[in-house]
């Protein structure tokens, strides 16, 4: 029963930490669309100019389907925000713009690996990986292997997922994508601590903190600081657990990101209940359940 307790806390961590991941990397991919391609609300005409293939009144549109089904993501609305990108991926292809197809199916595979469409996650994330190598987009490439890597590990495939997280890392390293890099560290610590190995995991979550520190991302340092924070709870060291997922509370609660902050009232309900502290556990948890209601969830931790 004690065994079976635990491999259940692990898969619902495992879960939550994929939720975490996928929200901070819909935030980067948002501000990188705008930044990339604000030029092309300046040069679009503002007449009613016909639209063509690859043209940047197609691209803007596409942008603009992409952003607002990021919107729904981040507000936790994945029906709408499937629809979007949905709509992102089919205008894409109409108007021969592979860099927009590309990011609007990484886009719809986040979300069907998040409900538990592996297999339909999986076809999303090879189709991006494809286009990525076709247009030769390295920074593309690299966030397509990694979610293919995050599908593989949830499937149990640790040493295919490996390879994919190495491959990606590898072309982070290369183009000099730190986001990238620190995202990956994770990626390898949470693999290392799927296979027990935790003093090897808690040296990629602590590089993966100060790339994550070097460029100044809060939601990478949230999601460091709660893997350091797991890795010293499987160590027993609950106090040090505590401290780390109260310091990733913190960054959440500034950030507003309110998946984020249940996960973290749960995660330190259960610090609270392993030291028989059970008033301050009962509390966290019912305001992560309250969190989850919200957003239509109704869950947390079970432990």
């Amino acid at each position: 029963m004690k065994m079976q307790s635990a491999k259940c806390k692990v898969q619902n961590i495992e879960l939550l930490e994929l939720f975490r991941f996928y929200f901070y990397f819909v935030i980067f991919h948002f501000a990188f669309f705008i930044l990339h391609f604000s030029f092309l609300f300046a040069i679009t005409s503002c007449s009613g100019t016909k639209e063509i293939k690859g043209s940047p009144e197609g691209q803007r549109k596409v942008i603009s389907l992409l952003n607002q089904g990021h919107k729904y993501y981040i507000e936790g609305n994945m029906s709408k925000a499937m629809s979007y990108y949905k709509n992102t991926v089919s205008l894409s292809y109409s108007i021969d713009f592979q860099e927009g197809a590309a990011r609007g199916l990484n886009s719809m595979g986040a979300v069907k690996h998040l409900k538990g469409d592996i297999e339909g996650a999986m076809n999303d994330f090879q189709s991006a990986l494809k286009i990525s190598e076709r247009i030769n987009d390295k920074k593309l490439l690299a966030d397509s292997l990694g979610n293919i890597g995050k599908v593989l590990s949830l499937k149990g495939d640790i040493e295919k997922a490996m390879e994919y997280y190495k491959k990606a890392i590898a072309i982070d390293k290369e183009i000099g994508n730190e986001q990238g890099k620190a995202l990956r560290l994770n990626n390898i610590g949470m693999v290392y601590k799927k296979q027990g190995r935790l003093d090897e995991a808690m040296t990629m979550f602590n590089d993966a903190l100060k790339t994550s520190e070097s460029i100044k991302n809060k939601g990478e340092i949230a999601i460091n600081l709660s893997n350091i924070g797991g890795v010293y709870e499987a160590k027993g060291d609950l106090n040090k657990a505590l401290e780390y997922y109260k310091r990733a509370l913190e960054i959440d609660k500034e950030m507003e990101y309110r998946r984020g902050i249940a996960i973290d009232l749960s995660n330190i309900a259960s610090i609270y209940k392993a030291m028989g502290k059970t008033e301050e556990a009962a509390d966290y948890q019912r305001r992560a359940e309250k969190i989850y209601e919200l957003l239509g969830e109704g869950r947390g931790i079970q432990n």
